[in-house]
């Protein structure tokens, strides 16, 4: 009978209880730090996935910049830059201009009486 006079003492159900409050208290605050944890986490995955393609993105310029030098190095691609941008002609060279001819007379204008029949298309 002592036993369960001494489970039943209020003063041990109040130590109970506290430290039952206790650990939920140490529970939330694990949890709110586990759940920071996890949101940083996807943060950090989000700008490395950015940063990730950013790089492939400078990996192709570097690739398309090397192979511009290459080409510059070369006498023939220097003459090719400088024909793109300038409209440059080696020597000797010249244009030809296509005009059309001029065609014959203009057709006449229209009347009075066949801009009334224009009017009605029957």
């Amino acid at each position: 009978m002592a036993f369960v006079r001494h489970k039943r003492d209020p003063v041990r159900l109040m130590w109970r209880r506290l430290f039952i409050l206790i650990f939920c208290a140490l529970l939330v605050v694990v949890l709110q730090g586990v759940w920071g944890v996890y949101q940083k986490e996807r943060e950090s995955r989000a700008l490395r996935e950015e940063a990730e393609a950013e790089l492939r993105d400078l990996r192709i310029r570097e690739a398309e910049l090397h192979s511009d030098i290459s080409s510059l190095s070369t006498e023939r691609g220097m003459e090719q830059v400088l024909r793109e941008r300038f409209d440059l002609g080696k020597d000797h060279e010249g244009v030809v201009v296509i005009v059309e001819p001029p065609s014959s007379e203009p057709p006449p204008a229209p009347t009075n009486l066949e801009r009334v029949r224009g009017w009605f298309w029957w």
